[in-house]
């Protein structure tokens, strides 16, 4: 049977991407014939991303480069249109894929549910985003109404978690009985690698450095636990630029010396890392999934995490009520509780740990193929 997984854009290597590759190698070794259809910018950042993607595994890819619109957009400003920009991308796909004669058409990049037989929905292309100025209204309603031009009924829509799910089903109440979530699947054996390693007074947040990701608000905590070391680790490209130096001269302004930025660092360094925090705390932001928390509870850290989100319902919660919070100024009083009982903070590493198995990769082929089942 031959399917075509259609990813809008490939110009970096983050979980979007990572989905769509982890995706094919599953649909491979359940015996589809898969191909990875998707566009490009820039040839030589989308090598880059998909060497990055591809250590164990190479998809069979149809890559072609981004069509005139699109470029045009690109000249206005490369780092903005971003939800517009797939949008268009899907609509170039849409007018041809039918041609192609493929058995199972999945979309992964879209993120609105179009008229093939499975959406993966990281987060509804229709909900607002973190701006509210008079610009990015407008822009969204622009995106609102091109969502609602290339809206279609899919067979089955999947989503990153049980959060995203209602998210899905407040926008597209009439598709409510078709969607499901299935988590992306984490290298769960590869971080558990570490786990022999000591744990010292570490907090650690891994996060794309962007401003919606609140991290300036880590330093908050760092402002009272003195007696921890905190690492902010993540991925940064040229648009991190201003919140790097805010988080900088926020440091230096503080007189923290106890924060420490890793930029870009190897997924061999990451894992080291994590192998030496006693905990992950996340910013207050509403994660939609969270593979860096399960990455992280599967080295030992005890997760820490804003109580929403797909973070939070789908794996933290799991764990224990007392590692969720609602106001940042909470963390420090959970740390120095867990610091104080050493019999529950053991309790919640170990259950931490047994919770991050469930996210493996082997878990997520069996429900895919559950989930088929609706589809086939």
């Amino acid at each position: 049977m031959r399917v075509a997984i259609f990813h809008a854009l490939f110009e970096l290597a983050g979980g979007g991407e990572k989905f769509a590759i982890e995706l094919s190698k599953a649909l491979n070794e359940l015996g589809f014939d898969v191909e990875l259809i998707t566009f490009y910018k820039d040839w030589k950042a989308f090598k880059r991303s998909l060497d990055l993607l591809t250590l164990n595994y190479m998809p069979k890819i149809i890559a072609k480069p981004t069509p005139l619109s699109y470029n045009f957009l690109d000249s206005i400003s490369e780092d903005r249109f971003v939800r517009f920009k797939r949008l268009l991308l899907a609509h170039n796909f849409l007018r041809t894929i039918h041609d192609m004669k493929y058995d199972l058409i999945i979309d992964t990049g879209s993120n609105v549910p179009l008229d093939v037989d499975i959406s993966y929905i990281h987060y509804p292309t229709l909900a607002p985003g973190y701006s509210g100025n008079l610009i990015y209204r407008s822009y969204h309603l622009m995106v609102k109404y091109f969502s609602k031009f290339l809206e279609g009924t899919p067979k089955l829509i999947l989503t990153n978690s049980s959060w995203t799910a209602n998210k899905v089903i407040t926008y597209y109440p009439r598709l409510s009985d078709r969607v499901h979530f299935l988590h992306p699947p984490v290298d769960v054996e590869y971080f558990n690698e570490v786990l022999g390693y000591a744990k010292e007074r570490i907090v650690i947040t891994v996060s794309r450095f962007t401003p919606e990701k609140r991290l300036d608000e880590i330093l908050k905590v760092a402002e009272v636990l003195k007696d921890y070391n905190f690492l902010l680790v993540g991925s940064a490209g040229k648009y991190s630029e201003p919140i790097i130096k805010h988080l900088r001269n926020q440091i230096k302004s503080r007189g923290l010396n106890n924060v420490d930025l890793k930029i870009n660092v190897p997924r061999s360094e990451l894992r080291e890392l994590l192998g030496s925090a006693k905990y992950y705390l996340h910013p207050p932001f509403s994660e939609h999934f969270g593979i860096s928390i399960v990455e992280a509870i599967a080295t030992g850290c005890i997760p820490i995490v804003y109580k929403d989100g797909g973070a939070w319902y789908d794996i933290v919660s799991k764990v224990s009520d007392i590692l969720g919070y609602k106001d940042i100024n909470e963390v420090p009083n959970i740390i120095r509780y867990l610091d104080n009982n050493k019999d529950s903070y053991i309790s919640l590493k170990d259950k931490s740990i047994k919770i991050s198995k469930a996210f493996n990769y082997e878990n997520f082929k069996k429900k895919l193929l559950r989930l088929l089942s609706y589809v086939l």
